[in-house]
């Protein structure tokens, strides 16, 4: 008769990465370079994903993580602001979202889907690390 071991993986596993994800967040904005685009306001879709630091959480505080609705907050915050390029948003929200030293990279994508008839959309899209 074998004998039965027992593995107990929980001590062994570890995250090799943990990424917050923010999907087709829809805003309206005056937001553009051309005049017509800063007379009304038009839809912009974020996609982000923030790559976080590998952490054991304890699940009894918003402390603890990279909070979304933070995130979110600040996105709306920029956006009120006039800005005239995609590259632009992107950078800011980016540089805003590095000052939280849990996060290493971040990938954003941002949409104008009302921006050109023929198209669903035109954007931006762009992934940074972070400089240690």
């Amino acid at each position: 008769m074998s004998e039965k071991k027992i593995i107990h993986l929980k001590d062994n596993i570890s995250s090799e990465e943990e990424i917050i994800l923010i999907n087709d967040l829809m805003l309206n904005a005056k937001f553009g370079f051309y005049e017509y685009e800063k007379l009304k306001e038009q839809k912009i879709i974020f996609n982000l994903k923030l790559f976080i630091m590998p952490k054991i959480y304890e699940d009894k505080s918003l402390e603890e993580i990279v909070d979304y609705d933070q995130v979110i907050n600040m996105i709306k915050k920029i956006i009120s602001d006039p800005i005239n390029f995609l590259e632009t948003l992107a950078d800011k929200i980016i540089n805003e979202i590095f000052k939280d030293q849990r996060v290493f990279k971040v990938s954003i994508k941002i949409e104008k889907p009302e921006a050109i008839e023929e198209c669903k959309s035109v954007g931006y899209e762009v992934t940074k690390v972070r400089n240690f």
